[in-house]
């Protein structure tokens, strides 16, 4: 009878951290949207000067006016041409917009060899091969096993680039979807006490660690907080 107890118990908490696992991703899916176009907006600023820019930006128009018209797959055919094409920051939003089409088209094998091909190219600046890796990971983490997913986000957590802490707490969630949970906490305490993360990472950190039990440093009526 207690095997059938313990049993039950087990699948409460599995359910109780796939609901976590669910509602805390798509905010972290949010955030990395409003990057990928202020990585557009630099790059046009960046290169307004350049001799070459006219000519990439008109194929890089082109590209987004197939897009509007409704021909997706040849508007990323002209997405990687230009990246081809070009060694300017062009290169790297031609892919960051082709693997976006893919995902927008359901074709989730095709976008992550896109980011892991801008992820390698070492011509392009290493904050847009950062974000290519993490954007990859966005990709599989439903899909990929949390080992594989924890194994692409190792560069990302062990070095300094502005990415870190958001692969931080995607390493944190992909121990939840594991069901390895004290590992979890452990990483969203760190992330909490770290003054270099952004604020609202840190709230979502400790919301997090509430709905996981609660963890040193929070308050009682905080610890006593349930999961909506």
């Amino acid at each position: 009878m207690a095997d059938i107890f313990r049993e039950v118990d087990e699948d409460i908490r599995h359910e109780r951290y796939q609901k976590l696992w669910r509602r805390y991703r798509w905010w972290l899916i949010g955030s990395v949207a409003a990057m990928i176009v202020a990585v557009a907006a630099y790059e046009v600023i960046r290169e307004r000067n350049s001799n070459k820019m006219e000519e990439a930006s008109k194929k890089f128009a082109f590209a987004l006016s197939e897009l509007e018209e409704g021909r997706s797959n040849s508007a990323v055919d002209s997405f990687l041409d230009l990246a081809d094409s070009t060694d300017l920051g062009y290169r790297a939003l031609s892919l960051l917009r082709a693997a976006g089409v893919q995902i927008k088209n359901s074709n989730i094998s095709q976008a992550v060899a896109i980011y892991d091909r801008l992820a390698g190219d070492s011509r392009v600046d290493i904050l847009y091969r950062e974000l290519a890796m993490f954007l990859a990971v966005q990709q599989l983490v439903d899909i990929a096993k949390p080992d594989e997913i924890l194994e692409r986000l190792s560069p990302l957590v062990n070095g300094m680039g502005p990415w870190r802490p958001l692969a931080i707490e995607l390493a944190g969630l992909a121990h939840i979807r594991a069901g390895r949970i004290e590992a979890a906490k452990r990483i969203f305490v760190d992330l909490y006490d770290d003054p270099g993360a952004p604020v609202n990472l840190r709230n979502r950190t400790q919301e997090l660690l509430i709905s996981l039990g609660g963890a040193p440093g929070l308050g009682d009526s905080e610890q006593a907080t349930e999961l909506e």
